[in-house]
């Protein structure tokens, strides 16, 4: 499931993003940030947002930080995680 939401990921940053990136950029594992894609701030608050729209999830504080935002994996398994609280809060 993780390696959808890596697909599904890479495509919003390429097609929602004001960037200039093509999938060929973007492996699972290539930093967002500084020493790979070079996502700035902006970006990255545009990221948040398009990915609560898109996946149904809501960003809290403990998980706006560094290391989710470190690799497209590391945000799908945090967006994963994420997803698998609400369906749990939703079911209980």
């Amino acid at each position: 499931m993780v390696e959808d939401t890596i697909e599904q990921l890479r495509h919003l940053v390429v097609e929602r993003l004001d960037v200039n990136l093509t999938l060929a950029d973007i492996a699972p594992d290539t930093p967002l940030l500084s020493g790979g894609l070079g996502l700035d701030s902006m970006a990255i608050i545009e990221l948040v947002s398009l990915t609560e729209q898109s996946f149904g999830v809501e960003f809290g504080e403990d998980e706006l930080n560094i290391d989710t935002f470190a690799t497209v994996r590391a945000l799908a398994t945090v967006v994963e995680t994420l997803r698998a609280r609400e369906t749990q809060a939703a079911a209980g």
